[in-house]
């Protein structure tokens, strides 16, 4: 077998050799690096281009790197609800592609080279302490680690008395914004003036919570140039 076969089949002891997304098992081949967990099937499926989205509310340009289901839907579970550490990592390079897709339509700088502000969309804070830290903040720095002109901007969190978005109509998603989004004053005002600022979140269904943090935003004299979400519902 040789010195790197005996490392890979002992790598498939020391680390889980299943797919973050689908969880089907998997070898670790000579040539493969240790740890890398992600089946070939739903890699092919995540390389999809990233895409312009038409939510029902938009007050910025929304990008997807394609629809909920399938392996973009099982690595988000994987990531807020398995807690697969493994899962941060693959999400963060592929919202490490979507910057480097609106940065080639000219929507901000390369971040090769230029500096792009990642704000996270708000969550509630009792949400993110179960989960370990707000996961759409760790996809966040998880592609900051690729480019280290990315920068993570953290500058809102939910009020505890808001409630799940999930299975709100648009309307009540803006208004459980609206009437909850808590900012951080000296966070937000280092954004004041900022042209390269770049809003992020997992899931887009109706695109009125993205929409109403947008506003929020404005309001606090933050102008964001889009937003780049995981997946379109």
């Amino acid at each position: 077998m040789g010195i790197l076969g005996d490392l890979n089949a002992l790598a498939g002891l020391v680390w889980r050799a299943d797919c973050v997304c689908c969880g089907r098992m998997q070898a670790h081949p000579a040539g493969v690096a240790v740890g890398e967990q992600l089946c070939e099937e739903c890699g092919l499926q995540l390389m999809h281009p990233w895409q312009r989205w038409q939510p029902r509310v938009a007050a910025v340009p929304v990008f997807v790197s394609g629809t909920y289901g399938g392996a973009r839907r099982m690595l988000i579970l994987s990531a807020k609800e398995r807690l697969r550490p493994a899962a941060i990592g693959v999400a963060g390079r592929l919202l490490a592609a979507g910057i480097l897709h609106v940065s080639g339509l000219g929507l901000v700088p390369d971040p090769r080279w230029g500096r792009v502000r990642l704000v996270p969309a708000p969550t509630r804070r009792s949400a993110a302490r179960h989960r370990g830290g707000d996961i759409v903040t760790r996809f966040c720095h998880a592609a900051a680690e690729l480019y280290p002109r990315v920068e993570v901007c953290p500058v809102a969190w939910l009020d505890e008395s808001s409630v799940d978005s999930v299975g709100l109509d648009r309307h009540q998603r803006r208004e459980n914004v609206a009437r909850n989004i808590l900012f951080d004053p000296v966070a937000v005002g280092r954004l004041r003036g900022a042209d390269e600022v770049v809003i992020v979140d997992d899931v887009c269904t109706t695109g009125a919570t993205t929409a109403q943090f947008a506003f929020a935003l404005s309001a606090h004299g933050v102008r964001p140039r889009l937003a780049l979400v995981l997946a379109g519902a």
